[in-house]
């Protein structure tokens, strides 16, 4: 990728200038203080890895959290989550996974989760500290931007990525959505994964062809977090999935017609008046 840019750099304009020779060692200066943060925070990043290793403290730190949650898969995925965002405020991306991959995935994958799922599990949840109050970097640094209030921006980002909670719990009970399985079983696990996240974003904003009650918000809420559940996930998750279809069509539908009617009533109106 890097010898790509610096190709078209010579090839592409880009602002009205082009790279030229004598740019290289700017170009060199600048890209090395680019990478000064990154390097740093990786070093200490391998230093805590590093220190964590030798005293045997990963290990021990694994062990003891699968104990306390008595080997119960749910139980230690929630910890793991709490775990994963309370180390991840205030961090950078790579440095938030390499010490999460080193603490954390280790305890996940030892109750059966498949390694890919263990990993992105922590991934997902350091990330989301970055909207996740009271720290939520990311969603200050666009209040900022905004002129919002930074509180109500982070607490605002939560509600609007919401699908980025649940997830990962279901690549932890369900690798068909990471493509590991059956074709046919990735294929529906998929389908209806998509069709939960769209049905309960109607709800938790509460908008499709017009403004929803609370009983519309509920009621696609609902078919959504059905239709997350994938079929393998739980004892029955074929049957949720298929209330999930029914009810979200229904919604649909009726909110389809709905919107028709109004529309067609608001016609009529205009033709009286």
């Amino acid at each position: 990728a890097a010898a790509a840019m610096l190709v078209l750099g010579f090839l592409v304009p880009y602002d009205g200038t082009r790279l030229t020779p004598r740019s290289i060692p700017d170009l060199l200066r600048r890209v090395g203080l680019a990478v000064i943060d990154i390097i740093i925070i990786t070093a200490a990043a391998g230093v805590i890895i590093g220190v964590l290793n030798r005293t045997g403290l990963s290990f021990a730190l694994t062990q003891n959290l699968v104990s306390m949650v008595d080997n119960s898969l749910p139980l230690l995925l929630l910890a793991a989550a709490g775990i994963s965002i309370l180390l991840g405020m205030g961090m950078p991306t790579i440095s938030v996974y390499v010490l999460l991959a080193a603490l954390m995935a280790p305890s996940i994958k030892t109750l059966g989760v498949e390694p890919m799922a263990a990993h992105l599990f922590v991934l997902y949840f350091g990330m989301m500290s970055m909207v996740t109050p009271p720290v939520a970097i990311a969603a200050f640094a666009a209040a900022s931007l905004a002129g919002a209030p930074p509180m109500r921006t982070a607490w605002e980002a939560m509600r609007f990525g919401w699908p980025a909670y649940v997830v990962p719990f279901l690549f932890a009970y369900a690798p068909t959505l990471l493509f590991i399985g059956e074709p046919v079983a990735i294929a529906l696990a998929t389908v209806s994964a998509i069709a939960g996240v769209w049905l309960g974003s109607v709800g938790v904003v509460g908008y499709f062809a017009g403004p929803l009650g609370i009983p519309a918000r509920v009621g696609f809420a609902v078919a959504g977090l059905l239709l997350l559940v994938p079929a393998g996930a739980i004892p029955g998750g074929g049957y949720s999935d298929a209330a999930g279809a029914l009810i979200g069509t229904a919604l649909v539908v009726w909110r389809v017609l709905w919107g028709r009617r109004a529309a067609a009533g608001i016609e009529v109106e205009k033709e009286k008046l």
